[in-house]
């Protein structure tokens, strides 16, 4: 299958994660993506005029029209034309969750509309789209390989740690567990400076409606409003005999944290409604990649999640503070070592069988 894929290809994280996990998944089963990068254009006006000469005089025949990018990027005109070309089009929304109405002009137009949250899918019903799918992110098997060796009796975590993040990994050191943290951010003193990219003004007054226009949008809204100026939340986290700040890493280093530590932590809680009494909980790609390096994942309870991967068999999830707590001083037991990696070994096996690029684009297809 040939894919003509309108994708903002730059030069950072947030771009190439999909290198990463989605094109190299696809590649080795046959399929070739060809990226359509409009920041090779002046403008979008430029991008979107040349899009459908592109597709009529490319020597590859395409068969799927794919776009993640949104409205001010892509126009639901040109998704149009495109179809009346008769190639089939998806739209993925990676992140439909809390920010919906970035695509919600052109979704409608879509052939498939692939959401990875459920919980706004009644937006995009209400906007007029007509085939839906639910599925959510993934790993790629052949990138993410377990590396099991000598058991490091640590729970790590691999990310930027701020809000909620902060105060979840105190949570841990205070209770003299040790902890393993992977940020150049703690490293520098900094965050380093990202690439930015070209500016789509969007009104804040529309934004603000957009917001308060859902209920995710509102407590989103609400927390950020309450953060900045009702608790003023600057989380900081502790300094700690049981910390450890190490850089960040590459892929292939995060297997080998993955595979050896005894829990890796996975924080689902979305931005700042740590701050609310029911935080809005939000699925990441570390959902995946932590059991597809054979890692045993320490994560928050949410029925989703306790969906993908079985609680006590191949993932460790909590209730409360105090399960936090017990529950990670009980795998950091070193006589409970057998058990965590046969727990590794369970929740790799079922991210291979289930939750791999492969089977989300199968399914895409059969929808399509």
């Amino acid at each position: 299958m040939n894919i003509l894929y309108f994708f903002k290809d730059y030069d950072n994280y947030m771009s190439k994660w999909q290198y990463v996990h989605i094109f190299d998944e696809l590649k080795r089963h046959g399929h070739h993506i060809t990226i359509y990068n409009p920041l090779a254009y002046k403008n979008p006006e430029e991008s979107n005029e040349n899009l459908i000469p592109y597709i009529k005089n490319s020597k590859t025949r395409f068969d799927l029209f794919m776009n993640c990018e949104s409205d001010g990027f892509l126009y639901a005109s040109s998704v149009q034309a495109i179809h009346n070309l008769g190639l089939a089009t998806l739209l993925i929304c990676f992140d439909n969750l809390h920010a919906p109405h970035l695509h919600q002009k052109m979704a409608p137009v879509f052939d498939l509309v692939w959401l990875t949250s459920f919980e706004t899918k009644w937006l995009f019903e209400k906007w007029g789209c007509k085939n839906i799918l639910f599925q959510t992110y993934a790993a790629n098997p052949f990138v993410f390989t377990p590396n099991w060796g000598i058991p490091k009796h640590s729970v790590c975590f691999i990310g930027s740690p701020y809000g909620s993040r902060t105060n979840i990994l105190n949570t841990l050191t205070e209770s003299s567990i040790h902890c393993d943290v992977y940020s150049d951010t703690l490293v520098n003193g900094e965050t380093k400076k990202k690439n930015r990219l070209p500016n789509i003004h969007i009104s804040p007054f529309k934004q603000i409606k957009d917001a308060l226009s859902f209920d995710i949008g509102r407590k989103v809204f609400y927390s950020a409003l309450l953060n900045k100026y009702v608790q003023k939340n600057n989380s900081i986290l502790n300094q700690s005999n049981f910390l450890s700040i190490k850089p960040s890493v590459s892929f292939e280093e995060m297997k080998e944290i993955y595979s050896n530590n005894s829990l890796s932590l996975n924080i689902t809680i979305l931005r700042n409604t740590f701050l609310l009494k029911e935080p809005i909980h939000k699925i990441h790609l570390r959902t995946f990649e932590i059991p597809m390096c054979g890692g045993l994942e320490f994560a928050p309870f949410t029925e989703e999640l306790a969906g993908y991967f079985e609680d006590g068999n191949e993932i460790v999830l909590y209730k409360s503070e105090e399960e936090f707590v017990s529950k990670a001083k009980f795998y950091l037991d070193t006589k409970n070592d057998a058990l965590c990696l046969q727990m590794k070994r369970n929740a790799r096996k079922r991210a291979e069988n289930e939750h791999t690029w492969m089977n989300r684009f199968n399914n895409i297809l059969q929808n399509l």
